[in-house]
């Protein structure tokens, strides 16, 4: 049965007469073009966050959260459960793994069990850098940005409910987690509601951003009312540095729903400034594009903070040096998904595993997103080497290929957190490098129970479709 499949391969190579030099070609430019849409929105995404970082916007909110709650299990509420998906969502790249173990440190923390949390916050993924994997993944594949947004949202649900639990009990144990069962619950569910609802009803890119905002206030709100004596915003003469430091977010915010909800707006920023090239099937509107918002609102930062010339061109520098890994790594899959493409594989290898798994193969789904995440470290990697594998294996099935295109953008988004690289540069940041074996152990089981639910998420899901 293989060697017929290797056999295809060789034919529908010859039956196309495949020019190799021409198809690299062709392929490489198509891949950096497609890799420009992530460097526009992660340049000054990452960018944002080394400005906000020098400006010292992220010590304000660490005092702002020491002073509106002394509870170890509220303050990782609001600083991972709610506040990381905001830096990750507006940033991308793990930027908000880098926020919180020093925050959490400073609150008082113990280092492991700070880089441990600061990990498990990475529950947003699917929405980092403004949504740029999953953007990639329904670029590369043709596949309705919307939809694939909203059904990662559904499927994600029980892992931030999850991954909550989780951070409570490393930070409190199982007394913290029964105190604040329902507290927990409440917020994880603000998050998981909101980021659908701004899916379905929004925008995919801002999702992840409106659902960190609500699963904050939403904490926010529940220490207002319990903690008599924290008032909060009445208590804290901080307020106003609290909101200054957060406005950064809030104007992004402000100018991303304003031109994704109001359509005249929207379609006239679509045909202003458009990179096209039509040979290519490659279309970038400049002015509507989320890193020309993220341009802005690092120009704002500039003026806000008054940064000044010589820290700027650090913040550039630095923010240069952590783009380059990601962008090459980027571009290398995704020239390597559209080689192998156009050279057939892809469809020989979707070919062969409908033909040996059948069926089955659905459950096999998340492992592959999976394995993509924990490997490359990025949704966006992930997407481009293995969603069309997703799709075109779903085609010789003759399923839907929603549930195989949601499985592979969850389960790639939900593992990066186990990545080697980024236990590395956890450890690296909380600088207990002797512990990077046990933090690498303890993630990859809190991986592997990932996508145990992800699996049993996609069964239930296939038995109600």
């Amino acid at each position: 049965m293989l060697k017929n499949h290797l056999d295809s391969l060789i034919k529908l190579q010859m039956e196309y007469n495949i020019d190799k030099s021409s198809l690299h070609w062709r392929d490489d430019l198509k891949g950096i073009l497609t890799t420009s849409i992530v460097s526009y929105v992660l340049f000054f995404g990452i960018l944002l966050f080394n400005l906000i970082n020098e400006a010292r916007a992220i010590e304000i909110i660490e005092s702002f959260v020491s002073k509106a709650t002394q509870n170890p299990t509220r303050q990782v509420l609001l600083i991972a459960v709610a506040f990381s998906p905001l830096v990750e969502s507006a940033s991308g790249f793990g930027l908000a793994m880098i926020v919180i173990a020093p925050i959490l440190i400073a609150l008082g923390f113990d280092k492991y069990k700070a880089v441990l949390i600061s990990l498990l916050s990475l529950t947003a993924v699917p929405w980092g850098a403004l949504a740029t994997g999953t953007v990639i993944g329904s670029n590369l594949t043709e596949y309705p940005l919307s939809k694939l947004g909203t059904g990662s949202a559904i499927l994600s649900v029980p892992t931030f409910f999850y991954f909550s639990f989780l951070m409570v009990l490393v930070s409190g144990g199982f007394y913290a987690l029964r105190k604040h069962f329902w507290e927990v619950i409440l917020v994880s569910s603000s998050l998981s509601l909101a980021v659908w609802f701004f899916n379905y009803y929004v925008s995919v890119e801002l999702a992840g951003v409106f659902g960190a905002i609500i699963a904050l206030s939403v904490e926010l709100l529940l220490i207002r009312i319990t903690q008599k004596k924290a008032t909060i915003l009445g208590k804290l003469d901080s307020s106003s540095s609290i909101i200054r430091a957060m406005s950064a977010y809030i104007l992004l915010i402000i100018l991303l729903f304003i031109t994704r909800t109001f359509p005249l707006l929207e379609n006239n920023l679509k045909e202003i400034l458009v990179l096209q090239l039509p040979k290519y099937d490659f279309t970038l509107p400049l002015l509507y594009a989320p890193g020309f918002y993220l341009l802005l609102v690092c120009i704002y930062v500039v003026f806000i903070y008054k940064v000044s010339t010589s820290m700027i061109k650090e913040c550039i520098i630095k923010t240069v040096k952590q783009l380059i890994p990601v962008l090459l790594s980027t571009l290398v899959f995704v020239v390597m998904s559209q080689i192998m493409d156009k050279a057939g594989m892809t469809q020989i290898l979707s070919s062969t595993a409908a033909t040996f798994m059948g069926s089955t193969f659905i459950y096999i789904s998340p492992i592959i997103g999976g394995l993509g995440g924990f490997l490359t470290g990025s949704n966006t990697g992930s997407n481009a080497m293995f969603m069309n594998l997703q799709l075109k294996t779903a085609q010789h099935l003759h399923m839907s290929p929603d549930l195989f295109a949601f499985a592979q953008n969850t389960s790639s988004s939900h593992l990066t957190m186990a990545c080697p690289s980024r236990v590395v540069l956890a450890t690296t940041i909380g600088k207990i490098p002797e512990h990077e074996n046990q933090l690498l152990r303890t993630i990859t089981l809190v991986g592997i129970g990932t996508l145990i639910l992800l699996i049993v998420e996609v069964a239930l899901w296939k038995m109600i479709l």
